[in-house]
């Protein structure tokens, strides 16, 4: 697929939406949700608890937000599609938790009962920012990419994100489930609010994007703005990696247009 080609929305995408609905009525009407977080909290004894916490960073939206730097340049529009999503999940995550007051686990069940990682968060817990960020970037991504490793290694890091969050004890099935299924609509509205605002895709907004998601991840770098201290490694490797990344791609992509140049150049003064 082209940078210019629109993509379709295919009718396999709306598939993860109606079983995340599926999962949600069904827990709702049985009224299971406590039965159906102490079983999957069991069932996610199976990794350490290092192991979770780095899932589960890949939830945080920051981290996200510096994954975006390596699109700007190549893939403008997946770029400012992914800036949007972020700011609609912003304000669909911070809207619903200012508006009620829902209780996480902790506050609920008997800890000594199920597996506690990292900080004893107690409020704030419908729904899952973390699920609906990694759904917002794989919805995002499933969009622009045709390849099926593509799209199977996004949504599957978003299914695992997901439930680390119900393996570390910090929400409930439906918290994440709602999440999943937000993050994936709002990915969708993103995408065409992309369409319609094409300004995000000029080249003043790519230098704009990459100046500020470039001082978020030596940001990143620097702090730890997690409540997980044995994250810090890998909070640092991922905007290490993306700035690297991108710096190299503009390097090559500038040599490269400085060594077509002059053979543009001989090839006119030939004719």
């Amino acid at each position: 697929m082209t940078v210019n080609s629109v993509p379709k929305i295919e009718r396999w995408f709306f598939l993860p939406p109606i079983i995340c609905a599926v999962l949600l009525l069904a827990i709702q009407i049985t009224g299971r949700d406590i039965q159906v977080f102490l079983w999957l909290n069991q069932h996610g004894r199976f990794a350490s608890d290092t192991f979770w916490i780095g899932v589960t960073t890949f939830g945080d939206g920051l981290v996200l937000f510096v994954l975006i730097l390596p699109f700007i340049r190549r893939r403008p529009d997946v770029a400012w599609s992914l800036i949007l999503v972020f700011l609609l999940v912003a304000l669909f995550i911070k809207g619903i938790k200012t508006s009620i007051v829902t209780y996480r686990p902790l506050s609920t069940i008997d800890p000594t009962l199920f597996r506690i990682v990292g900080a004893p968060y107690r409020y704030n817990s419908f729904p899952s920012g973390h699920a609906a960020s990694a759904a917002a970037f794989a919805g995002t991504l499933y969009i622009f990419f045709r390849q099926r490793w593509v799209r199977g290694a996004a949504i599957g890091l978003a299914l695992l994100v997901a439930f680390s969050r119900i393996a570390m004890g910090l929400h409930w099935a439906t918290d994440v489930l709602v999440g999943l299924l937000g993050g994936w609509v709002l990915a969708l509205l993103a995408y065409l609010f992309s369409r319609s605002l094409t300004f995000g895709t000029s080249r003043v907004a790519q230098i704009v994007f990459a100046i500020v998601i470039g001082a978020a991840a030596i940001r990143m770098i620097l702090i730890n703005h997690t409540d997980y201290p044995s994250a810090f490694r890998l909070l640092q490797t991922i905007p290490l990696g993306s700035l690297i990344f991108t710096i190299c791609e503009f390097a090559l992509s500038r040599r490269n247009s400085k060594s077509v140049q002059p053979d543009e150049t001989a090839r006119r003064r030939g004719r």
